[in-house]
């Protein structure tokens, strides 16, 4: 019986390491905490308005100045 070289599963292993380490440093980069509104940094997101009328956050006809 000849004894492969590789194994399916030895493989698919390290894939899943590598893929864990590589999220991981993602989740934990400045650039991800500054994307998501985290790194101090103001986001539109982070920008919202919780009192607007308007899910983007414009504000309501009635308040706007002209």
């Amino acid at each position: 019986m000849e004894k492969k070289a590789y194994s399916y599963w030895r493989i698919l292993l390290v894939l899943l390491a590598l893929f864990a380490l590589v999220f991981v440093d993602h989740i934990n980069s400045s650039t991800f905490a500054r994307n998501s509104g985290q790194g101090g940094v103001q986001t539109s997101y982070s920008q919202l308005d919780s009192s607007a009328c308007a899910p983007c956050g414009a504000p309501c006809p009635s308040t706007r100045k002209e």
